[in-house]
């Protein structure tokens, strides 16, 4: 099943690298759902409508502290 897109870019070229590095990306009511296929089964969600102008920023730090995480081209 296709994902639904995001409406923001940004925010949806960091759902495609979570897709890339294996992450589940399940489309909710106001907001994306990313699950870690680490055994730690980490979370993370992404809402539709970012409160704030670091949304982005903060939402890469986030990603970046999770030991599952790995640094490639976003």
């Amino acid at each position: 099943m296709v994902r639904p897109r995001h409406p923001n870019k940004d925010l949806e070229s960091v759902l495609r690298a979570a897709e890339v590095r294996q992450w589940r990306v399940e489309r909710r009511r106001k907001y994306y759902k990313m699950y870690c296929p680490c055994p730690e089964k980490h979370f993370k969600t992404v809402k539709l409508t970012p409160s704030g102008a670091n949304y982005l920023k903060d939402l890469l730090g986030q990603l970046r502290r999770a030991t599952c995480w790995e640094e490639r081209n976003l």
